[in-house]
This record gives C-alpha cells, sequence and structure tokens, in this order.
C-alpha cells in the first residue's frame, strides 16, 4: 500500500526562481509548443510522463501484494495511464487497465498506447458506456492502488452519467489512489469540483504545478502534489507564461528578493513607514502594525493612532514616533499628519482604525496626500477598506496601492457576494482594472494586480487569529519602505507571513498562536544580512 508522503520526491529546480503554476490552457498551451514547434514527439512526453507515475508507484508499491487497476479515459491522459501500467507490469507489478469510453473514439496515442500493452500482455478492460461492460463496482475491492487516468487538464463540463458512478466508485473504495497530472473532475483554472472529483492520495503532475491542485476545493481532492519534469523546454514556458504570470515563492526565494542591508547604512537608508491605525481601546492594531514594518527591517515607524492609545504605543513600542489624532481632527493635527505622510517611503492605514468621521477623514487625507505624492506606496487594510468601500473608490485605485481584503471586505469593495467570490478567487483578484495590488486572504491568499497572479503555499490555520492581518499590513509596509515594488512586497510579506505560522506549528499547536506570536517568529525565518 502507498503511504503517500515518502512516494517521491519533487522535482529540483536548475536555479533559484520563484515556481511558476500554469492553467489549464497553459499548460495545453506550453505542450503543444513543445510538440508541434519544438518538434518534440507526443509519444515522447507521454512516455516520461508514464514514467514518472510508474516510478512513484514503484517507490513503495508491494510487488507480491499490491494489485494495481488504472482507470483511463479515451485521450491522451488515459495514455498516460496506460503506458503507466505497461511499464509497471513490464517491472513485475500486478497491474490492468480499464478504459471507460469506446475504442474508436481513443486518440492516436492511446490506441498506441493499448496496442502496445496488449502486445505485452496487459490486461485491459473496456466499458463501452453504452451499457456493456466486463467490469463491476465490486471488482475495485481487488485492487489496493487506483489510478485514476480518466480525464486531464482540458475538463471544462460537469462529470455525469456512468463516469461520475465510476469516479464515486473509486471515492468509496479502500484504495489508494495516484491521479494522473490532476483528479478528474476538477477545474485545472479554479479547483473547482465539475459535478464529481476523485479524490487522490496523491496527485503526480507533469512540468509545472496547477492552478487547480492547489486552490481550494481542488488541492483538497489533490492529496499530496508531486510536480515531475517530462522535458517541456524551459524557452517555452518562459514564453507561454511571458503575458501572464502565476506563480509562488519556495525558502529559497527570500534570498533572491528580501532586501539587502548595506555595511554602511543607517536607520534613513531602509525607510520610513507611517502607520495610521488604532482607534480609542484599540491600540494593539496599531502596535502590532508598527512592530511588523520594523521587524521586516525598515528604519523608523511612525505610529498615528487615537490620542488614547498614544501614550500606550510609546512605552509598548519605544522604537516608534507616536502621533495622537483626536475623534474630531484638529487642523493642527492633520498638518502633523500631512508633514509625517511627506517624510514617509510607505503609508499603512486602516488597522484597528474604527468608522468614525475622524478615521473617515484621515483616509480621505492620505488619499488626498498619495495624489500628489504618485510614487508614494499605501497599504489600506482593515477599516480604511470598509471605509473605501463605502466611498465606491476600490476601482480608482492605481498601482501606488496595495488592498489587503478577507473575502468580506472584498465583497464590500466589489459588490459581490462572499460565495462568488470564495467560488472563483482568482476571477475576483484579477478583475479590477486600475492596477492597485490586490491581497484576498483566505486559506489559499492570491495576490494580483490584474497582471499577473501569486498564489501563497505557505501558512496554516495558526494565522486564524485576531491581529493577524495588522501583523500583515505592517510587513508589506516595512518591505515598501526599503525599495520593494508593490509586487514583491505584497507576495514576499505574504508568504514569509505563512512561514512564521509553519514554523510556529513545528514546536506548537496551531491553536495557540497569538498575532505577537507572528512578530516573534519572523527573525527565525530569515532573509539576508
Amino acid at each position: 500500500m502507498m503511504t503517500g508522503v515518502t512516494l517521491c520526491k519533487p522535482r529540483k529546480e536548475s536555479k533559484v526562481s520563484m515556481e511558476y503554476i500554469v492553467n489549464g490552457s497553459q499548460a495545453r498551451e506550453i505542450d503543444r509548443c513543445s510538440i508541434q514547434e519544438i518538434g518534440i514527439p507526443s509519444m515522447v512526453l507521454m512516455e516520461k510522463a508514464a514514467m514518472s507515475v510508474a516510478s512513484c508507484i514503484m517507490a513503495q508499491a508491494d510487488k507480491k501484494q499490491d494489485r494495481i487497476l488504472v482507470v483511463c479515459g479515451t485521450g491522451n491522459n488515459g495514455g498516460d495511464g496506460v503506458a503507466a501500467a505497461r511499464m509497471l507490469r513490464d517491472a513485475g507489478y500486478i497491474a490492468s487497465v480499464l478504459v471507460l469510453g469506446q475504442e474508436e473514439r481513443c486518440s492516436e496515442e492511446m490506441k498506441q498506447q493499448i496496442s502496445i500493452a496488449r502486445h505485452l500482455g496487459v490486461s485491459v478492460f473496456w466499458d463501452n458506456l453504452t451499457g456493456e461492460t466486463t467490469f463491476t463496482e465490486t471488482s475495485f475491492s481487488e485492487y489496493s492502488i487506483i489510478v485514476d487516468a480518466i480525464f486531464g487538464i482540458g475538463l471544462s463540463r460537469d462529470v455525469t452519467g456512468v463516469i461520475a458512478d465510476y469516479i464515486n466508485a473509486i471515492n468509496r473504495s479502500a484504495a489508494d489512489v495516484l491521479a494522473v497530472d490532476i483528479p478528474s473532475g476538477i477545474s485545472a483554472d479554479t479547483g473547482a469540483v465539475l459535478g464529481t472529483a476523485v479524490k487522490a492520495t496523491i496527485t503526480v503532475t507533469f512540468g509545472h504545478n496547477k492552478r487547480g491542485l492547489v486552490l481550494y476545493p481542488g488541492t483538497e481532492y489533490a492529496g499530496q502534489v508531486v510536480v515531475t519534469d517530462i522535458g517541456f523546454p524551459e524557452m517555452v514556458t518562459e514564453r507561454v507564461m511571458k503575458q501572464s504570470q502565476t506563480f509562488t515563492y519556495t525558502k529559497e526565494d527570500l534570498s533572491v528578493y528580501f532586501p539587502n542591508r548595506k555595511k554602511r547604512s543607517n536607520k534613513g537608508s531602509y525607510g520610513r513607514v507611517v502607520v495610521i491605525a488604532g482607534s480609542k481601546d484599540m491600540s494593539g492594531a496599531c502596535y502590532l502594525s508598527g512592530e511588523a514594518a520594523y521587524r521586516m527591517g525598515c528604519g523608523l515607524v511612525h505610529i498615528v493612532t487615537a490620542q488614547e492609545n498614544a501614550e500606550v504605543i510609546r512605552i509598548k513600542l519605544p522604537e516608534a514616533i507616536v502621533t495622537g489624532w483626536s475623534e474630531n481632527v484638529t487642523g493642527e493635527q492633520e498638518a502633523d499628519i500631512t508633514a509625517a505622510i511627506h517624510k514617509a517611503a510607505a503609508v499603512v492605514i486602516g488597522p484597528g482604525l474604527g468608522q468614525e468621521a475622524g478615521a473617515e477623514r484621515l483616509l480621505d487625507l492620505v488619499l488626498q496626500e498619495a495624489e500628489k505624492l504618485p510614487e508614494l506606496p499605501v497599504v489600506i487594510d482593515a477599516d480604511g477598506l470598509n471605509l473605501l468601500a463605502k466611498k465606491r473608490l476600490y476601482s480608482t485605485l492605481g498601482r501606488q496601492y496595495v488592498l489587503t481584503p478577507h473575502l468580506r471586505e472584498m465583497s464590500r469593495l466589489s459588490g459581490k457576494s462572499v460565495q462568488e467570490i470564495a467560488d472563483d478567487m482568482t476571477s475576483a483578484v484579477m478583475g479590477q482594472q486600475a492596477g492597485a495590488t490586490i491581497v484576498l486572504k483566505d486559506a489559499r491568499t492570491l495576490v494580483s494586480d490584474g497582471d499577473w497572479l501569486y498564489i501563497n503555499l505557505s501558512g496554516n490555520s495558526a494565522l486564524s487569529t485576531g491581529g493577524s492581518g495588522d501583523v500583515l499590513s505592517g510587513m508589506i509596509g516595512g518591505l515598501l519602505a526599503q525599495g520593494c515594488t508593490q509586487r514583491t512586497a505584497a507576495t514576499l510579506a505574504v508568504y514569509m507571513h505563512g512561514l512564521t505560522a509553519d514554523q510556529y506549528c513545528e514546536s506548537a499547536p496551531p491553536h495557540c498562536m497569538l498575532a505577537r506570536d507572528i512578530l516573534e517568529m519572523i527573525p527565525k525565518i530569515g532573509g539576508n544580512s
């Protein structure tokens, strides 16, 4: 039986670089260009794909005890499966094939693979989906490993009828399930379940990770995802992904993208962040955001908060400059805050700010001054977003802005329902046109300015705690102040925010984590010296 976690190792990158994640059309285009333009035969790619599947199974399956059934569709995903079955049998494993569909409707590559398999003695069962079959659901109980090679990345319709029945039967079986490229029934673009879908123990995917394997709910159906190299040329991938990049980070990327420290430098070398946060009795929000900016390496933090919070912040975070504001922001306070904004390398507004008249005036002031300072990056979070939604300004904010909504805040900003956003987070985060960088926070946080998409793979449920978002906004501001672009600051902060939770949970359960623990973990996850 397969245990999943040590079945095989993901491929190693040839160089330190962000990792691409492709959607269905990009995966098909990479495949097409490799075959039709570069001249790599389709059967060569299929053989390599099949070998990666077979190798994963061989790594742990027992030749004498495990019986393997490869359930195939009639397309090239099925061809991958048939070839894998043949390789397994040739290596001494007990492997059979079940094809769902009519032989005359098979792709040419699939027909070739079936012919080869038959010549080598592989048992091939058929269900032509017309009611005549040599295979029944009870037959699944004979197998300890089932390989899902029914549908690949091209599926765009709901799975119904007999094939849906087979998928449900696979899910009811006690077998370990390995999916070929993507679990059948999962959208490669959104991760949505198209009618019904195979729930895999492990998914062996080819060339690059797929959006549908990392986005919810698809990631819950994929199990362990192993990305294998089957020979797609790097130049083809770079060309296809140039138009619309989807990417993620690994730990190695920290040394590439995190700002360097110079030996000859001072606090002015690393920028000033103005954090406008914390209404009365909400001192924690501005503290968490301010310290997070410091922890990311900025040179100076200036906190603008309700007067009632000022003394607490001076004690809690003595490194910060603190300016207090009253409920009715006075002209003198407004002048002081305006001067602070003009000295800033980045502004963060919103954590714990409230939605009273004074808070609204502060947001108006930031928007007004930012218009005069088009190079000044501005992060809007929490109550800042709620105030922004009331003003209906979401679609007008350009590239100097970073917005950090969770799903409900995104609903208020966009006018879409929470469910509509949750069902297609990619469209929600890429749909705005003005160019602001959107950080859509969820179990799988997405970041985009409309031209590119970052999918965060770090983090866990430990981040579901009060103040976690305040820390993230400060982390983004701290990187912006040091000269990072909105893209780099937002994506790197989100990734590092997740890493703090991953590292915390190596020694403590997720329910114990507090937002201040995130601050304590930031120095432990690395960066540059």
